[in-house]
């Protein structure tokens, strides 16, 4: 009983680096498909995950926006002396829908954004006298956040009105379109790489018809058959993700690093750590390279099986 087990064992490792072998010369023997195949999969895979990136950073924005959305910011003129930035509070409190009035002196702006900076707050020492005096102004309903930003318009000595309402429905909108047009390039991409690696696969199995009617004849399974295309179109899936991880996560970790420093520091905070972006990227990335490798193959293989 243990004999047997140790045979059958034996013979399906033999079957294993066999259908490897003969998958590295079905690759072999059609580089130039074999290379488009690649570049088709590494076009889908980076068009992915820069969509998906994107989509990622927009919708993180969107996120942090939300909890401001009941705020407006008004920003004064660089000029406007401090009675008058007292009786604009008193004109601010008298606008409807208005529940909540706070003075942000340049002082104050300056702490804000030495937070966003972190460790590269240094760099803003010295420069509150560049910012200007505002207001943040909590208002009742954010639907009638445009009414109360035209009153503010009204008063005098206002530079600049910024509420987030209108900021945060573009953004989502832009996701959106980036989203949806982004997965009918992805699955247009998907579809043409499918087709590239099926037309490569039974290039390989066409050279092969008179080979595998031999195997067929002599009794041979379906499977021990087409194990060869198979690993062929795996081979395929990982050469293209691996080509494609290895330039997106460079890429991203290049920006990631580049961003820790000076005004992109406010983007990075919502970015994730670099090794956080590998391990998901390469998971989906193998994934995707290795699926699409093993349904082509099944796909081409499959109508010459009945040779």
């Amino acid at each position: 009983m243990m004999k047997n087990v140790e045979v059958i064992l034996m013979s399906s490792i033999r079957r294993f680096f066999s259908a490897i072998g003969e998958g590295l010369v079905g690759l072999w023997r059609n580089k130039s498909m074999g290379v488009a195949s690649i570049v088709s999969i590494c076009s889908m895979l980076l068009i992915l995950g820069g969509i998906t990136f994107g989509v990622f950073v927009a919708n993180n924005i969107v996120e942090d926006m939300k909890t401001k959305v009941d705020q407006i910011d008004v920003i004064l003129e660089p000029e406007v002396t401090h009675e008058r930035v007292l009786k604009i509070k008193e004109e601010l409190k008298k606008i409807e829908n208005v529940k909540e009035v706070n003075y942000v002196s340049k002082e104050k702006a300056l702490e804000k954004m030495k937070e966003q900076w972190k460790e590269n707050s240094f760099l803003l020492d010295g420069m509150e006298s560049a910012l200007p005096e505002s207001y943040e102004l909590k208002v009742e309903n954010i639907e009638n956040s445009s009414t109360v930003a035209s009153n503010i318009y009204n008063i005098k000595d206002v530079e600049k009105v910024v509420y987030y309402k209108d900021i945060v429905d573009k953004l989502t909108k832009m996701s959106d379109v980036v989203k949806y047009v982004g997965i009918t390039l992805v699955g247009v991409l998907l579809l043409v790489s499918f087709f590239i690696m099926s037309i490569t696969i039974k290039l390989t199995v066409i050279a092969r018809r008179k080979e595998i009617s031999i195997k067929k004849y002599i009794g041979a399974t379906n499977m021990s058959i087409t194990g060869p295309f198979i690993v062929e179109g795996m081979l395929l899936g990982v050469l293209g993700a691996g080509i494609s991880f290895a330039m997106i996560f460079f890429a991203y970790k290049y920006v990631y690093e580049s961003l820790t420093w000076g005004v992109g520091n406010i983007l990075y905070n919502y970015l994730i750590p670099v090794n956080i972006f590998g391990f998901y990227v390469a998971i989906a990335y193998f994934g995707i390279g290795i699926g699409i490798g093993i349904l082509a193959s099944i796909f081409s293989s499959r109508k010459y099986m009945k040779v």
